[in-house]
């Protein structure tokens, strides 16, 4: 493909673009008003569900979980003191428990110490009620009998309150939601604001609040203010940059429309589309769209300067900047957008947003630019020529001093190659060292409040904040009033509880299920003899038990039991979260599940079961994306420079980012997650921008006659300059990350900056050179 055909079709565009730019900026502003008229309908959310694509095994069994025992999130509060069995620290639990359960939405009822139910013995049999079920007695020693009796119930110890009576929870189960993203963040900010009244504050007891369904809000405030402080940022940037590179007022102001229109008519016009935005990774696409946009109009920009230097003609000069910057700059968007695009081939839901939402930013900003740069810089007089300014091409001193580094570069083109093969072998090692880890909290990090609030409850007895439930069910009605599955189930409890992550607190492991209330029952039942704290064998007593909690406390029994008694669960508090661990913890526990019920269905739902099928879903999407990324923008350069060879040699130095990122996190034991397995595919995208402006030019300057020598020094004096600046800018909006509390927006940061450096150093270095040494861009002319 020639280039100078190409640039010859651009020129033409530009001479119409000037020609018509009038019924151009009308056009533009139409389309710009109806776009924009959807940012009234743009929302944002999040739902960790949101990670699962529809229709996967695990979705599906977590979805029927919810179905038959109800919702799965939480409001829990940890209450510390030096004795929960304190008369004020009771009514405290107990006044709380009931304005969370009157006053937050989708409540459906609050367990605690207060509220608990206990199988407790009654002439002629036993009934399951809470010991305060008459109030909360005043009298010392009635407290001390009643403390007694609750520590002495196993089912409870260290579950529901701590062998020590330092510690309990207060647990707000939810009726299901009927929008899950938005109705969580309502529960949890309506919790919030009674947990933290004046009327709970006292120097006896520490109230800690956690549970998905309040620590979800929490996520969602913590991640706006950040989105609103990194976008504000960006743009106090966006301005700096503009104004220490342009130094033109015509060229901070136009660039900077460019980038606003750009962005908000996607953003509109998923508003008018009623496509949410994902609150987790709004920022990126935004900030994406900033920064390109200010490399897209630099390049135009410069090379305009060059030419009005030289030329003083001010629309010529538009239209020789378009004729030169016009292809590379396409190809690159197209490119870059191919890059982003790869996303739709994951099976996450985030990556398709992401992806489709970047490319449409990257799209309308270069759109915006390639409109409204030409045509407003094309209005104005033209000037004088300086004489020095002919002598030297237009060019600046910085603009030969990169004319002097590509004549070393070429001089030193094979040392230049070897060290960049030393270096990339190098980075191996680190890249096999990558991990899989979903975990939230290190996503989060301890410096976000409420992420170290989490952390410290995780150290106390009680705390927990991960956990999966191994759910059992069988065709026929009452399988569970047989004792040889109620035996089953306990048997598999066992087994659970020896897995490797399975949370121990006093020395017991945070198994439960109904089996714990049935053996309370039958110790009651049988004088309170410790002996009997066991499953009955007999199939009448298991039924008589089962009925007595029915009738005492139903919606209790239901929360672990099925009306039909064909269907039970096992919860598993969790004592961290290991990617690695908890994947094979979690296939043991359906092996063994499988093991004590072969004639029934099991499955593992919860979320850090799906958490888990996450690990094996990044991995197979990072390599789909990076895999399509690349083969789609190889594919892209084999048609450009009709070369399989040619395009080969110049995807080389696009690799090298990419080497890097994945050595830095694994040498530095940062985690493949949901953010970071983005990184590696846009990085891809971006840095081969470098290599487009750089062949395109060393190939059009071999057309018109140049040795590679020559084609190369010249290239590095028209575009080596813009190559650093708009990389420059790039890593100044990124940086923006790096001042975030948030790791994972602080990892973003960090791995676009290597990323970023790493493809300019190669595209200054390593593209120069294996073009020097290859010629894969034809033979000189004589």
């Amino acid at each position: 493909m020639k280039i100078s055909k190409i640039n010859t079709f651009f020129r033409k565009a530009g001479e119409a673009q000037i020609r018509h730019r009038w019924i151009c900026l009308i056009v533009l502003l139409i389309f710009t008003v109806i776009c924009l008229s959807g940012m009234k309908n743009f929302h944002t959310t999040s739902n960790n569900n949101d990670w699962i694509v529809n229709g996967s095994e695990i979705q599906i069994n977590s979805d029927h979980f919810k179905d038959i025992f109800g919702n799965d999130q939480y409001v829990l509060v940890l209450v510390q003191s030096q004795d929960v069995f304190n008369y004020e620290v009771l009514s405290m639990i107990d006044t709380l428990g009931e304005r969370l359960e009157s006053e937050v939405p989708f409540a459906d009822k609050v367990t605690s110490l207060t509220t608990v139910s206990i199988p407790i013995g009654i002439d002629g049999g036993l009934e399951v009620k809470s010991p305060f079920e008459d109030g909360i007695p005043k009298d010392e020693s009635e407290l001390q009998e009643i403390k007694k009796f609750i520590l002495s119930r196993e089912s409870l110890v260290n579950n529901m309150v701590s062998d020590d009576s330092k510690e309990t929870w207060i647990i707000l189960k939810l009726h299901p939601f009927e929008d899950e993203s938005t109705d969580v963040v309502t529960v949890g900010h309506a919790a919030e604001k009674i947990i933290m009244d004046d009327q709970f504050k006292n120097s006896l007891w520490t109230l800690k609040p956690i549970g998905s369904a309040y620590t979800t809000a929490e996520k969602m405030d913590t991640v706006s203010h950040d989105f609103a402080i990194r976008i504000l940022l960006g743009f106090i940037t966006m301005l700096v940059c503009l104004i220490v590179f342009v130094r033109s007022l015509r060229g901070v102001i136009v660039p900077f429309i460019a980038t606003m229109f750009g962005i908000g008519s996607v953003l509109g016009f998923t508003g008018l589309l009623n496509i949410p935005g994902d609150s987790d990774l709004m920022s990126l696409p935004v900030l994406l769209g900033m920064a390109l946009s200010i490399g897209y109009a630099l390049h135009y920009i410069n090379a305009f300067k060059l030419h009005f230097r030289k030329t003083g003609k001010r629309k010529e000069s538009v239209i020789c900047a378009v004729e030169e910057s016009g292809w590379p700059i396409l190809f690159t968007v197209i490119t870059t957008v191919a890059s982003l695009l790869s996303f739709m081939f994951a099976n996450i839901r985030p990556m398709l947003w992401l992806g489709a939402v970047s490319a449409s930013v990257v799209f309308m900003v270069y759109t915006y630019v390639v409109i409204l740069i030409p045509i407003f810089m094309s209005f104005g007089k033209d000037k004088a020529v300086k004489q020095e300014a002919n002598s030297s091409y237009g060019a600046t001193k910085t603009d030969l001093a990169f004319y002097n580094l590509g004549k070393k570069l070429v001089n030193r083109s094979k040392a230049v190659a070897v060290l960049s093969v030393i270096i990339i072998a190098t980075c191996i090692p680190g890249l096999l060292k990558m991990e899989v880890n979903m975990d939230y909290l290190k996503f989060m990090g301890s410096k976000v409040p409420f992420v170290h609030r989490i952390e410290e409850v995780l150290e106390t007895k009680l705390g927990n904040i991960y956990s999966y439930d191994v759910m059992i069910e069988f065709d026929e009605q009452d399988a569970f009033k047989d004792p040889k599955n109620m035996l089953a189930l306990e048997s598999l409890e066992e087994e659970l509880g020896k897995l490797r992550l399975t949370k121990i607190s006093g020395g017991k492991p945070r198994v439960k299920s109904i089996t714990r209330m049935v053996k309370e029952m039958y110790r009651v039942l049988n004088d309170d003899d410790a002996a009997f704290y066991r499953i009955p064998e007999e199939r009448d007593m298991l039924t008589q038990l089962l009925f007595f909690y029915e009738i005492s406390d139903s919606s209790s029994l239901y929360d672990d039991l099925t009306e039909n008694y064909d269907a039970a669960h096992v919860h598993v508090d969790i004592s961290d979260y290991n990617a690695n661990i908890i994947v094979d913890d979690i296939e043991k526990a359906e092996a063994f599940a499988k093991k004590y019920f072969p004639q029934a269905k099991v499955s593992v739902v919860g979320t850090v079961a799906e958490n888990a099928a996450m690990n094996g879903a990044i991995v197979i999407s990072e390599l789909k994306s990076f895999g399509s990324s690349f083969i789609m923008i190889a594919i892209l350069l084999i048609i450009v420079f009709a070369s399989i060879r040619t395009a080969l040699i110049a995807m080389i130095p696009n690799l090298a980012p990419v080497f890097l990122i994945g050595a830095v996190m694994g040498y530095a034991n940062m985690a493949l997650d949901e953010v970071t397995m983005m990184i590696m595919p846009m990085i891809l995208g971006i840095a081969v921008d470098d290599t487009i402006h750089f062949s395109n030019h060393i190939k059009y300057k071999l057309e018109r006659g140049k040795s590679y020598s020559e084609a190369i020094c010249e290239t590095f004096l028209e575009v080596g300059k813009t190559m650093g600046t708009t990389t420059a800018i790039l890593c100044a909006m990124f940086l923006m990350y790096c001042f975030s509390p948030i790791t994972a927006m602080f990892r973003i940061g960090l791995l676009w900056i290597v990323g970023l450096g790493a493809a300019l150093l190669a595209g200054y270095a390593l593209t120069p050179a294996l073009i020097y040494i290859c010629r894969p861009l034809g033979k000189e002319k004589k």
